[in-house]
C-alpha cells in the first residue's frame, strides 16, 4: 500500500510498453496500407533472423499489447473486488459502473465522435479516410458502437478507419458489465473465474467444430471473429493470478518469484512468436496470458525482479497509455504527411524510421496528456466520490 492506496509498482510502465507495442504495429500497418516500405508481414516465416525478428514484432505486437492489457486489467480490477469484499462484506456493483463510466466512456465516445462525424470527411495530402461500406452500413455501425459493442462492428463489418482500436474496449466493458455482479455473488470467485474461462473457450472450440463440420456460412463467421476477437479469458487468467496473490500471498509469491519464472517468461515471447504450431493458434493467446501474468506478478511486487520499472517517468506514461492507445491511430497519418511534405517520406531506412516512430511517440504523448489533464481529468475527479478502495493506478 503506497499513501493508503493499493499500488503495485512497475504496473504502469508495463502499461506503456503495451501501449507501445499496439503503436508499432499500427505505424506498420499504416505503412503497409500505404503501399510503403514496411514490416508488417503477416507470414515472415519461421527462420530466426534480426529482419524476421523485426516483422514479428511489427505484427504480432500489437496484439500481444492487447492480450497484455486484457491480462493487466483482469489482475489489477479483480484484485481491487477482492479487497473490497474483504473491506465491506460485498462489493458495490453501481459504484463499479460509474468508476468504470468516468474512466472510460468520455475517451471513448469522443473517439468515436471523432470517427463518425469528423475523420471520414477530412483529406490528408491525397489520403481519404473513408470507407464505402461504412456509408453503406453506417448506421447500424455507428448504433453498436454507441452502445460500445464496436467489437460486434469489427466481426461484421470493415474496420472503422483510425478507431479499429475501440474493438477492445468493447471486449472490457462487457466483461466488466457481469464481472462485478459475479464477484459479488460469488461464493468462490476463483471457481466463478473457472466457470467463465471454460465457458468462453467451450464457445470457440464449438463453434471451430461446427465450422469443421462445413457450417462455415457468413453468420457462423461472424460468430467466429467476435468470439476470436473476446480475448475475456485472458482477463479471468490475470483474475485468477488476483485471487491467488490476494488469497494465498506466501504461497503463491513462492511459486511465482523463483528465479526461473520470469526469465522463463521473457524468453517464451519470442520463442512462441516463431516456433509455435499452426494447429494451437487459436489458443496461443492462453499460453501468452499465463506468461504475461508471470511478468505482472514479477515486476510489480518481487524484489528480486530483474526488471525495474518504478519511476515517476513511467509512472506518468502510465497514467497517460488508456490516452495513448485510443489517439495514436489517427496521429499516426499525420506525422507520415508531414514527413512526406519535408521530403523524407517513410521507408525501411534507419534514420527516417527513427524519426518517424519518435514523432508518432512524442506527438502522441502530448495529446495524451492534454487529453488526460484538461478532459479526462474533469471525470477522473468525479470517480474519486465512488471510490471504496483507492488505486494508485
Amino acid at each position: 500500500m503506497e499513501n493508503n492506496k493499493l499500488y503495485f509498482p512497475g504496473l504502469d510502465g508495463l502499461r506503456f510498453f503495451a501501449a507501445f507495442a499496439v503503436i508499432v504495429t499500427h505505424i506498420e500497418l499504416v505503412k503497409s496500407f500505404q503501399n510503403l516500405p514496411s514490416f508488417w508481414v503477416p507470414d515472415s516465416g519461421s527462420e530466426l533472423t534480426f529482419k524476421n525478428l523485426l516483422q514479428k514484432i511489427a505484427f504480432e505486437g500489437g496484439s500481444l499489447g492487447v492480450y497484455f492489457f486484457f491480462v493487466l486489467s483482469g489482475f489489477l480490477i479483480t484484485y481491487l473486488l477482492l479487497a473490497e469484499k474483504a473491506k465491506t462484506g460485498t462489493v458495490a456493483v453501481k459504484k463499479f459502473y460509474l468508476r468504470r463510466v468516468l474512466r472510460i466512456w468520455p475517451l471513448y465516445y469522443l473517439i468515436v465522435i471523432l470517427g463518425f462525424f469528423i475523420i471520414p470527411f477530412f483529406t490528408l495530402g491525397g489520403l481519404h479516410f473513408h470507407d464505402k461500406e461504412l456509408d453503406a452500413n453506417y448506421g447500424i455501425n455507428l448504433f453498436l458502437y454507441l452502445i460500445i459493442f464496436p467489437n460486434i462492428a469489427h466481426s461484421i463489418f470493415n474496420p472503422v478507419p483510425l478507431i479499429s482500436q475501440t474493438w477492445s474496449i468493447g471486449v472490457e466493458e462487457q466483461f466488466y458489465l457481469i464481472w462485478p455482479v459475479l464477484a459479488k455473488k460469488a461464493k468462490n470467485i476463483f471457481k466463478m473465474l473457472i466457470v467463465v474461462f471454460c465457458v468462453m473457450v467451450g464457445l470457440k472450440v464449438l463453434i471451430l467444430l461446427v465450422i469443421k463440420m462445413g457450417y462455415g456460412n457468413e453468420i457462423v463467421l461472424a460468430v467466429k471473429k467476435f468470439l476470436a476477437m473476446s480475448k475475456i479469458e485472458c482477463m479471468t487468467i490475470g483474475g485468477m493470478g488476483a485471487y491467488l496473490l490476494f488469497t494465498y500471498p506466501e504461497k503463491f509469491k513462492k511459486a511465482a518469484y523463483h528465479p526461473f519464472v520470469l526469465p522463463f517468461c521473457l524468453i517464451g515471447i519470442p520463442t512462441l512468436m516463431f516456433y509455435t504450431p499452426d494447429r494451437v493458434q487459436d489458443g496461443i493467446h492462453l499460453v501468452y496470458s499465463v506468461i504475461f501474468l508471470g511478468i505482472i506478478v514479477n515486476v510489480s511486487g518481487n524484489p528480486k525482479s530483474i526488471i525495474k520499472l518504478e519511476n515517476k517517468v513511467f509512472r506518468f506514461l502510465g497514467q497517460i497509455s488508456y490516452s495513448m492507445y485510443m489517439y495514436h491511430f489517427m496521429l499516426i497519418p499525420l506525422v507520415f504527411y508531414f514527413f512526406k511534405k519535408i521530403g523524407m517520406p517513410p521507408s525501411n531506412e534507419i534514420l527516417p524510421e527513427i524519426l518517424i516512430y519518435i514523432s508518432v511517440t512524442l506527438l502522441t504523448i502530448l495529446i495524451s496528456w492534454l487529453s488526460y489533464t484538461y478532459f479526462e481529468g474533469w471525470f477522473l475527479k468525479l470517480k474519486s466520490r465512488f471510490t471504496i478502495i483507492k488505486s494508485g493506478h
